[in-house]
């Protein structure tokens, strides 16, 4: 009994309790007052120092068992110098100790190098995982070294790096720019303008979401499997939700064998190395999966659903309506006149008689879907 009950419980064939015998029922209430009071399974990574190191054999030609002179333990002589590890020193804890010290540049540099990145798109290094003799150079080497000294001042605080550089008129330019500065910093590196930028994957996902009204803002919990076409149990993908139970990115299960379709898309990194900057493309796959992702589908949908919620006079109104709620501003008249003109061709596809327009799930749900699809939705500027 307790394997048949385990069985329906896994594969939810007992989420009505209507047809279930007193006895099943009773089973039932009790399995589910029983689960409410397991905690979801935590983890806790720790690392322990086992005793003292060694030095070790240098092999001669790499061979295994070709022993040569012991090579004595030292850190990294170029980052660190030769100071020597006592006898009983793994070396583990000293290495953490330098690695984060105030004494350290580095290590700052590279943080703020890649908060800068984040913020603005390119590193003030732009190779952001290479600052040896073959890396980038510094566009603004002062400025580096001033934000990695303040770093260090306030705590190795990236909250409050982001903050400030958020806060800076660098950051709040505008996307304009002239001919002259276009001729004179192709490249951008001076920072003249705003650089415009597609969204990560992971917030375009978390936009789209919030558009359609689905977004849960909750914190912390377990993470959820992205959804699959096909589940393959046998190598442990399994599928989550179309919309992800409307959780944030963040939570999304990452796996090595099959990520989230919709993210890799847009450049998701590969979870097999670890990768500073992301690659950025623009490829065909991507304007498809906007159009005919059903991720995408369904959430044009629940934004139509949200505005037929909301009272509209006219269409003009509710087309307003549409394009405060996915770019949050309103259209203009050209604007106004083309979805207005939109509007009408798509009754007459969906053979909606003009008066029901205004509350047409189809007409407003493709609606939906063609703002979703404006650069301006894909792009930061």
């Amino acid at each position: 009994d307790a394997l048949w009950l385990d069985w329906l419980v896994r594969n939810d064939l007992l989420s009505s309790q209507a047809d279930a015998t007193a006895r099943l029922r009773t089973l039932i209430e009790k399995y589910r007052a029983t689960e409410a009071l397991l905690s979801a399974p935590r983890v806790v990574e720790g690392l322990a120092d086992a005793g003292g190191g060694q030095d070790f054999s240098v092999l001669v030609a790499g061979g295994p068992k070709s022993f040569g002179k012991p090579a004595p333990r030292v850190f990294l002589q170029r980052l660190f110098g030769t100071k020597p590890l006592g006898e009983l020193d793994s070396g583990r804890k000293q290495l953490a100790e330098l690695i984060a010290s105030p004494d350290n540049p580095l290590t700052a540099r590279v943080m703020v190098n890649r908060i800068w990145h984040h913020v603005f798109g390119q590193g003030i290094v732009g190779s952001v995982d290479n600052f040896g003799f073959l890396g980038d150079k510094p566009t603004h080497p002062r400025l580096l070294d001033y934000l990695a000294a303040r770093f260090v001042e306030e705590g190795w605080s990236i909250k409050k790096m982001i903050r400030l550089l958020a806060l800076l008129e660098t950051f709040q330019q505008s996307g304009d720019t002239t001919a002259f500065a276009r001729e004179a910093d192709p490249q951008n590196e001076l920072l003249h303008h705003y650089p415009l930028r597609r969204l990560e994957g992971e917030s375009l996902r978390d936009t789209i979401l919030l558009t359609s009204g689905k977004l849960q803002n909750s914190m912390f919990g377990p993470s959820i499997h992205p959804h699959r076409a096909q589940a393959k149990d046998y190598r442990r993908l399994f599928s989550g939700p179309l919309d992800g139970e409307g959780r944030r990115s963040i939570y999304m299960k990452v796996t090595r064998m099959e990520g989230a379709r919709f993210l890799e898309t847009f450049d998701y990194p590969s979870p097999m190395s670890s990768r500073g900057k992301r690659d950025v493309t623009n490829v065909p796959a991507q304007a498809l999966a906007m159009l005919n992702d059903p991720f995408v589908v369904s959430a044009a949908a629940n934004c139509a659903e949200r505005l037929l919620d909301r009272p509209a006079a006219t269409v003009e109104d509710r087309i307003a309506d549409l394009f405060r709620t996915v770019l949050g501003r309103l259209p203009n008249a050209v604007e106004q006149e083309r979805f207005r003109g939109l509007a009408a061709e798509l009754a007459t596809l969906h053979e909606i008689p003009r008066p029901d327009l205004i509350n047409s799930q189809e007409v407003w749900k493709d609606l939906a879907h063609v703002v979703l699809n404006l650069k301006e939705f894909l792009y930061i500027q």
